[in-house]
């Protein structure tokens, strides 16, 4: 329950009755007096009050309470925001032999985003292999394979440096964006209702976490007539379809393996899920344009990040015709469409299973 702050109507008729309490004989209401005068003033100072300490008691809970406070609520759970990370990886650069490229030299994207390189490098052939970090934190600062950087030119930069490099074959990568403020808030509600237990589902799932800043989903559940293994499912939010990639599953499972923190009787198997594709069929769609069909894309990807989740070992996943129907049926502008494909509901028994909704096809 909120606290509800008064009307300033009704602080000013509990400011003049106040004077009728304290001044035997005061006709607050026979006009005209000072006392409505007074009344409302007073009012208007305690709404300032009010207002206060409604601030105040928002600040007593995690769910209510200003960043600053929200912090505090988590450092007394051993909880802090995160920070971001700054992507980083090697880059190729044309160079004369044995010349020196100093820690701090600095690239150029196209955009204007930096790159730094982290230790003094020396070429030992044509070329030169760099060490480069985005000098700011964020998931925007990751560069593809294959693309190319500027030399940002100094006194400091060798003249037989190349100007430009060349991204290699594992990008640059690993860049995160500081954890929102909702984000952080959802963390610490998790940790209120969710207190550790030695190893209780929760707890897998607020690990899983702490390996990997962009797990997304968790699933947890114990295989089949083994009850000491633990099956750990997650999804994340910055590959295609939230399936992690081989090297994000083997970090979530070194985290979780950790004696530190897992019971030592269990046994822990990290995975993400396994993609099904389900084609999606319409016919007799109309309008047929391309609004709509944008409008029926983005349907079907939010039934995807929403109610979509894989089978687990113990309880399979049903997908329902229905579910897909009511997305499309919601898709602004569409007045009629035909579902051919899936024509009955799918269900999936294997742990990990997961399916994919694909872009819809016309005909």
């Amino acid at each position: 329950m909120g606290y509800s702050i008064r009307p300033l109507a009704t602080l000013a008729t509990q400011a003049r009755q106040f004077f009728t309490q304290a001044i035997p004989g005061a006709l607050v209401r026979l006009w005209a007096n000072t006392f409505t005068v007074l009344g409302k003033v007073f009012a208007l100072l305690d709404f300032e009050h009010e207002m206060r300490r409604k601030w105040l008691f928002d600040q007593l809970f995690a769910s209510t309470a200003a960043y600053q406070w929200l912090t505090r609520h988590g450092f007394e759970l051993g909880l802090v925001p995160d920070g971001g990370n700054a992507a980083s990886g090697f880059v190729t650069v044309p160079a004369a032999a044995g010349i020196i490229v100093l820690a701090g030299t600095q690239f150029q994207r196209a955009d204007g985003a930096t790159y730094s390189t982290l230790a003094d490098t020396t070429a030992a052939g044509a070329t030169i292999n760099l060490m480069l970090q985005a000098d700011t934190v964020g998931a925007a600062y990751d560069v593809d394979a294959g693309d190319t950087l500027t030399v940002i030119e100094t006194t400091l930069v060798p003249i037989q440096l190349g100007t430009t490099a060349t991204v290699d074959a594992d990008g640059i990568t690993g860049g995160t964006d500081t954890e929102e403020v909702e984000t952080f808030r959802a963390r610490v509600l998790y940790r209120k209702r969710n207190p550790p237990q030695g190893g209780s589902a929760p707890d897998y799932v607020e690990w899983a976490g702490q390996a990997l800043s962009t797990v997304k989903n968790v699933y947890v559940d114990s295989f089949v007539n083994d009850t000491r293994s633990v099956w750990l499912c997650f999804t994340v939010t910055d590959q295609p379809n939230g399936i992690p990639t081989d090297g994000e599953v083997a970090t979530v499972q070194a985290y979780v393996s950790d004696t530190v923190r897992r019971p030592i009787t269990a046994r822990v198997f990290a995975t993400g899920p396994t993609p099904i594709a389900v084609p999606i069929a319409l016919k007799n769609f109309a309008p047929d344009t391309d609004d709509t069909r944008a409008a029926v894309a983005a349907e079907i990807a939010a039934l995807q990040d929403d109610v979509i989740q894989p089978a687990t070992p113990s309880t399979p996943f049903t997908l329902f015709v229905e579910e897909i129907e009511a997305a499309i049926n919601r898709a602004t502008g569409v007045t009629q469409f035909t579902l051919v494909s899936p024509a009955a509901d799918i269900t999936y028994t294997v742990g990990g299973q997961t399916p994919v909704l694909q872009v819809p096809t016309y005909s």
